[in-house]
């Protein structure tokens, strides 16, 4: 045996299904992996299976928070699987520990115990946070000049219309005099 511990990882794959489908291809079926990995030569991947779960439960909680993070629907705030600022590493890391969207990583902005790169994400989180708050005022402000903005235009519409209305008048009198 080796000193080194073998590295455990369940993922999300696939298996055939030994089904066929109406236009006759074959099905397969979403299916939890495992992937045993202890170094220099020992690399396995298969079907995960209950003794599995079992005997691995930290790395099997990893693997559903992950998976809960990829499910998320955006009920309760942004998730960071549609954040383009997190990395899937980033995101993953994220999930194992609980947080699943950029409200709640911008919770932790300043949290000491968080990883750096983590750290710098949650300060962007909470800056972009910040910035969506003004943004409701920024647009309000704009509704509010594109009303003032149709009010103006309209009365140099009537301006230009009484200009031209005068210079009318101007022009006959001009005839008349001389």
């Amino acid at each position: 045996m080796s000193d080194h511990p073998a590295l455990i990882t369940f993922y999300q794959g696939w298996a055939d299904s030994h089904e066929l489908t109406k236009d006759g291809f074959p099905a397969y079926a979403d299916t939890v992996m495992i992937r045993i990995e202890r170094p220099p030569l020992l690399h396995l991947e298969r079907a995960a299976n209950k003794d599995d779960f079992r005997e691995h439960p930290e790395e099997y909680a990893a693997f559903q928070a992950i998976a809960k993070a990829r499910r998320n629907t955006g009920e309760d705030g942004y998730p960071l699987v549609y954040w383009p600022a997190a990395t899937a590493a980033e995101v993953k890391m994220l999930a194992v520990r609980n947080i699943s969207t950029v409200e709640e990583l911008a919770k932790l902005a300043g949290d000491r115990d968080l990883p750096g790169q983590l750290a710098d994400l949650a300060l962007r989180a909470e800056r972009m946070l910040d910035m969506q708050k003004n943004f409701g005022k920024y647009e309000a402000l704009l509704t509010e000049r594109d009303g003032e903005l149709e009010v103006l235009n309209a009365q140099v519409k009537e301006l230009q219309v009484s200009l031209s209305a005068a210079n009318s008048l101007i022009d006959t009198l001009k005839l008349k005099v001389a």
